[in-house]
This record gives structure tokens, sequence and C-alpha cells, in this order.
């Protein structure tokens, strides 16, 4: 087994900033979306809870992580964003309805979406 030490820095080593975590991050997002959905169509709770969790945690990571004070209304916009998809997601935990998994796709997608052409301007 890999040591995951070794793997962060390794995984870090390819992000150069920290707009590029925050698109990487929203791809994990996106993706464990993906697999939530899949996992509550084919049944499997255990999958879908651990997976919703998991974003939720990220979420709420994201969210803690906006500086009010720099962001201004951008930031304050986020936030009730972020409120938003947490609630959301946890309707869909305790309740098995994919709406509300693709309500938190329809405000994470832009976001993603946003960020992602904002660093490719950077790069540019």
């Amino acid at each position: 087994m890999s040591n995951p030490y070794s793997a962060y820095v390794k995984n870090m080593d390819n992000i150069s900033s920290k707009e590029e975590l925050l698109v990487k991050v929203l791809e994990e997002i996106i993706s464990n979306l993906n697999v939530a959905m899949y996992a509550l169509e084919e049944g499997d709770i255990k999958t879908k809870a651990e997976t919703l969790t998991k974003v939720t945690d990220a979420i709420a990571i994201l969210q803690a992580s906006l500086d009010m004070e720099k962001g201004g209304e951008i930031a304050q916009n986020l936030s009730r964003l972020y409120d938003f998809c947490i609630e959301e997601l946890l309707k869909a935990n305790a309740n098995n309805q994919i709406q509300h998994i693709k309500n938190v796709i329809e405000v994470i997608q832009p976001i993603y979406e946003g960020f992602k052409g904002a660093l490719e301007n950077i790069r540019n």
C-alpha cells in the first residue's frame, strides 16, 4: 500500500496555485455527486451516504475558506449557494431523493465553469 502522504505531496506538485486547487476540488465534488446519484439509483445506500458526506464536508470547507472581507458580495453569494447545497445534500441523504443531488449539481457546475474559465484566463 502506498504512503498517503507521498500521494498527497505528488498531487500537490501538480497544482501550482490556489485557483487550480479550487478547480480540482470542484471537479471532485461534481464527480462524487454523480457517484452518489448512481449509487442511489442502484440502491447502494451505504455508498450514497458516504459519498454525500464527503461532498457535504468539502462544500463546508469551501464555505469556511471564503474571505468575506476581501470577497465582498461575491463571497456572500457563494456562501448562500454553499448553504443551499449543504441543505440539499442533507435532504438527499435523509430522503434518498436524486432531485436534491441534481439541484446541487445545477449550482456547483456553473461555479466550477466560472472558476475554470477564470483559471484559463490567468494562464493566458
